[in-house]
């Protein structure tokens, strides 16, 4: 029997034929979901998802035993009354999952792969239903596995993505779908072009699952799962070349050089994608993996101790606290005479090579010191190991016990930084470099055309976004390397620096980070210090000062397991803040510059970044108001880094409380419909050939306002908490273009905490009446105050402070929309008193490229809504004559939402200076 008797169908499935089985199948997937909502079983945004992909599953496995039996090319090209209705069926379920879900979980469906991607089977399903050629969908129905697998976990509430699910989407939705793509294109070349489509977005939901499954903790161990999907990469890109291969030679050998080009762009984009599928995932794991491993990151510090000692000028009254690293720096620190020292490291490897190094000084012979060090002498580190060994903690003597290779290969190339070096060692010894290093001779090596080529195109740009896919191999994180390409003209600044280290820096005859790089030793002559015989006597009666602390900054400091308890007075904090996110840095420095461990009188902060400009990378960190070091005055012989800061003291106004005040995660539901209404009010208002009424813009859309714009207006949180410079503790805040309110709810607690009394000004009453219930809900009546009304008029004015008394004035995507912009800027500067600080984000045109196109069209399609982006007003708020000294300015691009559009944004800081008397005659 089959299945037209089945269903009880006339012999040719008619028109009306199909829409009962397409209504039935979506009658079944609403009577199916509201039962299994009955049971309060799981998830039920997943229920249909369960349903649908176990029924496909059943249509694949049929269809691939057809294929089996008749061949996968009669299977495809033939339709069916089963390939029919699987199309219908699946059809049903899109069509269903998206009615349902905009009642019952419209907050789980999301734009992409929610409405995209049901639409988009909708209209496909329709077309393969209109010619015929539903077979094609039927034949890669075994690609929903992996749904199965995941849709049950989900139901069954589980927040981890199972193993089975990655695995099986690698072998079906990539390897088995690229098959078919290859497979299908003597039948149809648009389901060829749909299948690379949907190829490219099976191989994207792979790598984002991929770098989310690595990341938490499971039976297998990383490195075998890296190793798993690296090998069935490298088998998915060599069995796609074989199937290009395959159609070149059969199909385009004589003719068709065009299409042969296209598909060969095809293959190579798609290998590009899985090497970066594997660059990522090691990038985004290589430390997390080595410090879980107790694996060796740096075998060397790659900080210049000497500039250290140029600013901090230790001496037996300091105690230090620094990153362990390879323990180079800790040592060098030791031989200026602190009084005591915590070396702090997250990984445990790297303590356990500072330990080594101070067993060695403690209990053997300087040559025997130098020759385990600067010769890795793997017989002489066996022989005195077991006597060395006794004295050593648990630690070290698992690690030591385990690692020994690492000096018996040369500890030059040990480690996740040493291996960089390992790999250049070759071709540096095949052009005379490494030769060449080791008769130090203070110039520059010009005898290799080869060395000089790379020499000039290190010094261009052009090679950083490859030095993004290498940094880790020189442990260096990529978010550290991003820290470069932020900044317009950093790459150039960048570029330069290291073209300088390979002409200049690295050829100085006291320049031992190169020189055992690239000699694979030290020599007497070009070494740290502390490898200095020299300086033996002086570390071994002082080495014991040192104190190992396994953990973070934070806990070391607030541990405090020196031997005195003395509060620190220096923090050498290397680079370690590059990689932070803010809140990380927040946190730190909040717990770091506590009075209870940090003494205020006499305390330093030391930290290097790889970011360029005249100022933090952080504007956490620029609270601080650090120094900047001048390369001219401080060389440093890395030479990478673009930036070294010190705070000589801390400022006297610093609350570091506040940067430690938690607050709760504060999200807006956001919804497609939501959306759509905001997206209809600004499309009717922009096309309106009536004068812009910013009011009634704003009423239309109030109740949905916040969810759209959480998307659309990005940084918002981020100037906030961060930005916002809530170590000064501002007592007065007026909140400009306020509308809902939706500010304040990112830093409730700072308001409460601080006591800070708020005024939420804003033109539109319906955006207020919205303020005002969140006001109520925060708990925060008694801090804010509505005031409705334009800033300009005096009206407005006499509700608010006295002009000259503000501390903080912030202004949210709202001066863009402001035709009198400078008179508002002018208004908001005025507020403020000497010192208060005017805190602003909005949309502008990309400094220094104003003129382009792109950026021509934004400032067109935003004025269309009222937005008038403008690169003068930012100028304007940098501009010192206009009362305000710059303290933090960055610009990001920011998707909008629903589209493939970046527009910039910036974030701005200013401190008013000036007095009030000098300020109001200005005026």
């Amino acid at each position: 029997m089959d299945l037209k008797d089945m269903v009880g169908l006339s012999q040719e499935p008619t028109i009306m034929d199909r829409l009962q089985f397409l209504f039935a199948n979506m009658l079944a997937c609403g009577v199916l979901y509201f039962m299994l909502r009955l049971t309060k079983m799981g998830n039920r945004a997943w229920y249909l998802t369960v349903y649908s992909s176990g029924v496909a599953s059943s249509f694949g496995i049929y269809f691939a035993q057809q294929a089996y039996n008749n061949g996968i090319y009669s299977t495809m090209t033939t339709e069916t009354e089963w390939s029919m209705y699987a199309c219908i069926f699946f059809i049903a379920y899109c069509a269903m999952d998206l009615v349902i879900g905009s009642f019952e979980y419209d907050e789980a469906i999301d734009y992409k792969d929610g409405y995209v991607h049901h639409f988009f089977f909708i209209i496909l399903l329709g077309w393969l239903l209109s010619s015929g050629l539903t077979g094609l969908f039927a034949i890669a129905l075994i690609e929903e596995v992996p749904t199965v697998i995941l849709s049950m976990a989900r139901v069954a509430m589980s927040e981890k993505t199972p193993f089975a699910f990655g695995l099986t989407f690698f072998i079906l939705r990539i390897s088995y779908h690229c098959y078919l793509t290859y497979a299908v294109i003597e039948y149809s070349t648009v389901a060829f072009v749909i299948g690379v489509i949907l190829m490219r977005s099976h191989v994207k939901w792979f790598h984002r699952w991929l770098s989310g499954h690595l990341k938490k903790k499971g039976r297998m161990p990383l490195s075998m799962k890296v190793a798993v999907f690296a090998a069935l990469i490298v088998l998915q890109t060599f069995g796609h070349g074989f199937a290009v291969y395959r159609m070149v030679v059969k199909n385009y050998l004589v003719a068709a050089s065009g299409a042969m080009m296209v598909h060969l762009v095809i293959f190579f984009y798609f290998a590009a994608k899985m090497i970066m599928v594997i660059q990522d995932v090691y990038t985004q794991n290589f430390i997390m993996e080595a410090i879980k491993e107790k694996k060796v990151i740096y075998n060397i510090s790659w900080e210049d101790p000497r500039v250290d000692h140029q600013v901090l000028k230790c001496g037996p009254e300091d105690v230090v606290l620094t990153i362990s690293s390879a323990g180079c720096n800790v040592l060098d620190y030791m031989i200026e005479g602190p009084g005591e020292m915590v070396a702090v490291d997250f990984n445990q490897a790297q303590l356990a090579v500072l330990e080594l190094k101070i067993l060695c000084i403690k209990y053997l012979e300087w040559e025997q010191f130098w020759q385990i060090w600067s010769r890795s002498n793997y017989l002489l580190f066996n022989e005195v190991w077991p006597k060395l060994r006794k004295q050593a903690s648990k630690r070290c003597q698992e690690f030591w016990d385990e690692n020994g290779d690492l000096i018996r290969d040369n500890f030059m190339f040990a480690g996740t930084s040493g291996l960089m070096a390992k790999i250049l060692s070759f071709p540096a010894g095949f052009i005379g470099l490494s030769e060449y290093m080791t008769k130090n001779t203070g110039k520059p090596y010009k005898d290799s055309f080869i060395f000089n080529l790379i020499v000039k195109f290190l010094s261009s740009s052009a090679w950083i976004p490859v030095g993004k896919w290498l940094a880790p191999l020189g442990g260096v994180p990529e978010k550290q390397l991003n820290l470069v390409m932020k900044t317009p003209g950093s790459c150039e600044i960048f570029a330069t620096k290291i073209g300088e280290i390979f002409e200049k820096i690295m050829w100085e005859k006291d320049n031992y980070f190169y020189y055992a790089y690239v000699a694979g030793k030290w020599d007497e002559h070009c070494c740290p210090r502390y490898m200095m015989k020299k300086h033996f006597k002086t570390l071994r009666e002082r080495v014991d000062r040192i104190t190992l602390f396994h953990g973070s900054v934070c806990d070391a400091v607030q541990a405090m397991p020196h031997k005195s308890k003395k509060k620190f007075t220096v923090y050498s904090l290397l680079d370690s803040m590059d990689w932070m996110p803010e809140s990380m840095i927040a946190n730190q420095i909040g717990t770091i510059t506590d009075k209870k461990y940090f003494d205020h009188d006499n305390g330093r902060i030391f930290w290097r970044s790889f970011a360029t400009g005249n100022r933090a990378h952080s504007p956490v960190l620029q609270q601080l108001r650090p120094t900047m070091l001048p390369d001219t005055k401080y060389p440093d012989r890395v030479g990478w880094y673009l930036t070294q800061l010190w705070i000589p003291r801390l400022p006297k106004d610093f609350n570091n409380q506040n940067l430690l005040i938690e607050e709760a995660p504060s999200t807006i539901k956001q919804s497609f419909k939501g959306d759509v209404q905001v997206m209809y009010t600004m499309a009717t208002y922009g096309l309106s050939t009536h004068k812009k009424d910013a009011k009634a813009f704003y009423k239309s859309q109030a109740k949905v306002y916040d969810g759209f714009r959480e998307s659309l207006l990005p940084d918002r949180d981020n100037l906030l908490l961060y930005v916002v410079p809530w170590t000064q503790s501002p007592k007065t805040w007026v909140s400009v273009g306020c509308g809902t309110a939706r500010d304040i709810e990112y830093v409730v607690q700072h308001i409460k905490e601080n006591n800070t009394k708020v005024y939420l000004c804003d033109l539109s009453a319906e955006l207020l009446g919205i303020a005002e219930e969140r006001v109520k809900e925060l708990g925060l009546e008694k801090n804010v105050k509505l005031v409705e009304g334009d800033i300009n008029t005096k009206e407005v004015q006499e509700k608010l402070p006295a002009m000259g008394s503000v501390d903080l004035v912030t202004c949210s995507y709202c001066l863009t929309m402001i035709p009198p912009w400078e008179k508002a800027a002018r208004t908001m500067i005025s507020m403020l008193k000497p010192g208060g600080h005017l805190a602003i984000v909005d949309f502008t045109s990309k400094e220094g490229c104003n003129t382009w196109m792109d950026q021509r069209f934004y400032k067109f399609w935003f004025a269309m809504d009222g937005v008038w982006l403008n690169e003068k007003q930012p100028a304007f708020l940098r501009d010192p004559r206009n009362g305000l000294q710059t303290e933090w300015y960055q610009e990001d691009p920011s998707r909008c939402p629903y589209t493939c559009l970046y527009p910039t944004h910036y974030q701005f800081l200013g401190r008013k200076t000036g007095d009030r008397t000098s300020e109001s005659k200005r005026q």
